[in-house]
């Protein structure tokens, strides 16, 4: 089903599938030291990340745009 059709912002779609596009080319694989300079902490990876904040990825109904 898509994305919006779950009741995805509209923006939030836009967003992914501006990502989805630029990560296929390959343009935002890299990544800096710039988090670690900022905080003295290594940045989280994006699985780390959602299972770190799991229950806030659940659907909590249809969300307004």
């Amino acid at each position: 089903m898509a994305f919006g059709r779950r009741g995805f912002l509209s923006h939030v779609v836009s967003h992914l599938a501006a990502n989805d596009r630029l990560n296929s080319r390959g343009v935002t694989t890299g990544m800096t030291d710039a988090m670690y300079k900022l905080t003295g902490e290594a940045p989280t990876n994006m699985r780390d990340f959602v299972k770190l904040h799991a229950a806030e990825f659940k659907q909590r109904g249809p969300a307004h745009s």
